[in-house]
């Protein structure tokens, strides 16, 4: 499975723990889980203690809250540790960590990335070919909402003439409707394409699911993005109720509005940001995260467990970065 960032947080606490003993057989057999992300997860949190990565109780405790877990209950999180904690040593390490995680995480993403872009910036096509190629999960707020509209559900009569307005429906709404689809990719990272789009939304996201790891900004011209909808809108079998010029000169003008606030939310939260030219073609995109690829690929790679890492060196073929 490919992955897109590795962020290791180091401590400069120090502690003991056993050696961690190398991954079990079946760990790798899991296949509901992206253990890539996962790992990353993991990685985020443990402390390196006497050249082992593991994680303690309060470790897991903050692993929770970053997830948006609710924590306040103390003896919850305990449970739990004591359930991961396999060998009893009081730490929970990478093997312990992958094999407990669909009930550590719960129904929670293991990595959450923001695809933040206006409308015809070329977000969808993106994150189809990052869906396609390195194995995360996309999930479009637009789409989500016009599939309510589709079927006609109550939350599809309710948002359908904001959504023809090109006004933003409530944040409370489109939350909880990320939030539903979101519980069934536990342990994946995924893409939010298009959300969040206010930082009513954001707050929302970081209350619900922690805060994100990584934003992909896709900057593009308006008279690019107008020209795209129109194009797209004559081309379409089925044309999208939103795919018309007055809606799309509304749809633009309001991503302006609120697009200055959520870049300043990213900022402050300390989210990496990877600003996007997307005004050229998809291919012209993609060639900046292959070059952005290659640069970091050696820094993210995994060592072997003999060398204090996260993970042995018959799983690493498959991981370290954007392998491209």
């Amino acid at each position: 499975m490919l992955s897109l960032q590795r962020l290791v947080t180091h401590s400069t606490r120090r502690w003991s723990c056993r050696p961690v003993a190398p991954l079990r057989p079946h760990v790798r057999t899991i296949t509901n889980l992206d253990q890539d992300a996962v790992a990353d997860l993991f990685a985020q949190y443990a402390v390196e203690r006497n050249g082992i990565v593991c994680l303690d109780k309060n470790d897991l405790h903050a692993l929770r809250a970053g997830i948006g877990e609710d924590t306040a209950a103390s003896d919850s999180v305990c449970e739990l540790f004591q359930v991961a904690d396999l060998d009893g040593n009081g730490y929970i390490d990478l093997d312990e960590f992958l094999e407990n995680a669909p009930v550590l995480l719960e129904s929670n993403p293991a990595r959450i990335i923001i695809v933040v872009g206006g409308p015809g910036s070329g977000k969808g096509l993106l994150c189809s070919r990052l869906a396609a190629e390195c194995g995360v999960v996309h999930l479009s707020s637009g789409d989500l909402l016009r599939n309510e509209v589709e079927r006609q559900s109550p939350l599809g009569r309710e948002v359908k003439d904001i959504m023809a307005r090109g006004e933003l429906v409530s944040s409370a709404i489109i939350v909880t409707l990320m939030k539903k689809h979101m519980g069934a990719h536990s342990g994946k990272r995924v893409l939010l394409d298009g959300f969040p789009r206010s930082v009513e939304n954001a707050r929302d996201l970081t209350r619900l699911c922690g805060v994100p790891e990584l934003a992909l900004h896709l900057d593009c011209e308006d008279t690019v993005m107008l020209e795209r909808i129109m194009e797209r809108g004559s081309a379409s079998v089925v044309r999208r109720q939103d795919d018309n010029f007055q809606t799309a000169i509304r749809r633009i003008r309001t991503f302006h509005k609120y697009h200055k606030a959520t870049m300043e939310w990213l900022h402050e939260q300390h989210v990496p940001v990877v600003n996007l030219d997307c005004s050229g073609t998809p291919e012209s995109v993609w060639k900046q995260l292959m070059a952005i690829g290659r640069l970091m690929r050696p820094a993210v790679k995994v060592k072997s467990t003999t060398n204090s890492s996260l993970a042995n060196d018959d799983w690493n073929q498959n991981a370290g970065g954007l392998n491209l």
